[in-house]
């Protein structure tokens, strides 16, 4: 009797909510209304169960717009327990500047639900990007029989992660712009750096030659057989093209490290010397280096590593950077970055990274690789640096580690196993005199009428050279039998390409293709990068470097 009376008065509460007249009830029908009861109880609970483990922020306001309700979610994104929070107004969870914004969506959502951006306000004070969503609660008016508004439930997300993640997407972007960019300048930098380095090299050889001395003046004498006056101003002119030289030379290393940094296939992999990475990375990164620490280079034994000269670049560049940041400007005398490699007792090259700055404190050590996790301020840091860095080196077998401590500086220790290839000798090789060179037959193509000229008088001394501008003119010489001991071939022209031509002259003369040297200022597409990894010819960058360039033609020639 206990029972029935508990559930008859259950029923008729659930009618009275629903609007349906309480009705007498048989034992049976006491029997059915609770097992519906029953029902409407246990999905009230599973409900009340899903709101609150919802991974979404979820909250209820009263008609005045005083919270009510809060899950756990909320209580997490906000900072205020349900104790806490509850009864308060739910403008304490905007920020003032939207306050206004989103009472006037919620005065106007009366019948319909809205979504707007709006900025939240923590417990702790901060403030985050969040997306609102407010669905209004009705119920029907006794007298009038009128829906009316008796609060809302907000639905909250937090915008911050997928903030972040846009930006890196458009930092992303950008820097593949840079990249596509950088290798496209470094290509149009190097074609007219090609010519002035080659001129230059020939005028102050030419001189040489012609007035032996001039340019060695022990005591203000003047060179053998020339008048004082003469004797000076030819010193004086080799001196001048000995500094445009240097000039000349630390623009193609600029250029050089700007390539390093712009190839876009950064899948490539290939036999990598580390020291010539590392002196790239630490040429782009002087500019925060030099006003903070002493740069201290200490290169010992490294072995050849199997990798990716661009994403090493960017691995070495980014612990560059950090390590300038570590150290306060203007106290260069007093701080030092070492540089320095060696090869471990397991064969393996190992780069560290030594800074005499900060240091970083203990109890966030084991968190600086994560992602998005940075001590710098906002604006100078995204977090994601070090997370990279052990992504490049994870996927090529590599490792990073770090050794810190608080004032004294940190060392970031870079391992990484060494290629399965023997690491090629240097080989010096003499220029060939005029008389052993003289029969061999050299052709030059390139769209580039000065480096053709360049070309020419460099090489016309001890080859007989023939310089053409069109791949067409070259390809008919080839089809009327001509044939060439050495073929220079620039690769990206705009009318035929080198990659054009090497298809086409291994077509009209067998075996010709294999004598082509390509001289490149940058392969800045995906095709010319796919074409010199694909071909076994060798190939040389611009501005020529000669000694190279003949050792390569002796090569072929022999």
């Amino acid at each position: 009797m206990r029972l029935r009376s508990r559930s008859t008065r259950s029923l008729r509460a659930a009618g009275a909510h629903l609007g349906s007249p309480a009705r007498p009830a048989t034992i049976e029908t006491v029997t059915h209304d609770n097992g519906l009861v029953g029902l409407l109880e246990e999905q009230v609970v599973e409900l009340r169960a899903a709101l609150e483990e919802a991974a979404e922020a979820i909250c209820r306001t009263d008609a005045a717009g005083r919270l009510i309700s809060v899950n756990r979610a909320f209580s997490e994104m906000f900072g205020y327990s349900a104790p806490e929070i509850l009864g308060r107004s739910w403008e304490e969870v905007i920020a003032p500047e939207d306050r206004a914004l989103v009472r006037a969506d919620r005065e106007a959502g009366i019948r319909a639900k809205l979504e707007r951006q709006a900025v939240g306000l923590r417990r702790d004070g901060t403030s985050f990007a969040m997306h609102l969503v407010m669905v209004p609660l009705f119920s029907r008016h006794d007298r009038r029989d009128q829906e009316v508004a008796q609060g809302h439930y907000f639905y909250v997300r937090d915008l911050t992660e997928r903030r972040r993640t846009e930006e890196q997407l458009i930092f992303a972007g950008r820097m593949a712009a840079v990249g596509t960019l950088a290798a496209g300048v470094a290509h149009e930098i190097n074609n007219p750096l090609a010519y002035i380095v080659a001129n230059i090299d020939f005028t102050r050889r030419e001189l040489s030659i012609a007035v032996p001395g001039a340019a060695a003046r022990p005591g203000g004498a003047a060179a053998p057989g020339l008048p004082a006056g003469l004797s000076d101003n030819l010193a004086e002119i080799l001196e001048a093209l000995d500094e445009a030289r240097q000039g000349a030379e630390r623009v193609r290393n600029i250029v050089r490290d700007l390539k390093v940094f712009g190839r876009g296939n950064e899948e490539a992999r290939g036999p990598v010397v580390l020291r010539r990475v590392l002196d790239s990375s630490i040429n782009i990164a002087w500019s925060e280096i030099r006003h903070r620490a002493r740069l201290v280079k200490d290169y010992g034994e490294e072995p050849l590593i199997d990798g990716n000269e661009s994403r090493l670049g960017q691995v070495f560049l980014n612990l560059l950077l950090n390590a300038a940041q570590a150290i306060g400007e203007g106290e260069a005398d007093r701080n030092e970055i070492r540089v320095s490699t060696r090869t471990d007792r397991a064969g393996r090259a190992v780069v560290e990274v030594r800074d005499s700055g900060l240091g970083i404190p203990p109890e966030i050590l084991a968190r600086i690789f994560d992602p998005f996790f940075t001590t710098k301020p906002e604006g100078v840091g995204t977090g994601l640096g070090l997370w990279i860095c052990k992504g490049i080196l994870g996927g090529l077998g590599g490792e990073i580690s770090v050794e810190s401590e608080l004032g004294r500086g940190s060392t970031f220790r870079v391992t990484l196993p060494a290629a399965a290839v023997d690491e090629p000798s240097e080989r010096a090789e003499r220029a060939p005199a005029e008389a052993q060179r003289r029969a061999e037959r050299v052709l030059i193509i390139d769209d580039e009428p000065m480096i053709l000229g360049a070309l020419r008088r460099a090489l016309g001394a001890e080859y007989r050279v023939t310089c053409l501008s069109d791949g067409r003119e070259a390809l008919a010489r080839f089809a009327a039998g001509e044939r060439y001991d050495v073929i220079l071939c620039d690769l990206m022209m705009p009318d035929t390409t080198g990659m054009d031509l090497h298809a086409a002259i291994d077509r009209l003369a067998p075996g010709q293709g294999q004598r082509m040297i390509f001289v490149t200022g940058g392969a800045f597409t995906p095709r010319a990068r796919e074409f010199l990894e694909r071909v076994p010819n060798p190939r040389i960058e611009k501005p020529v470097d000669f000694q190279n360039l003949r050792v390569l033609m002796k090569k072929l020639i022999d």
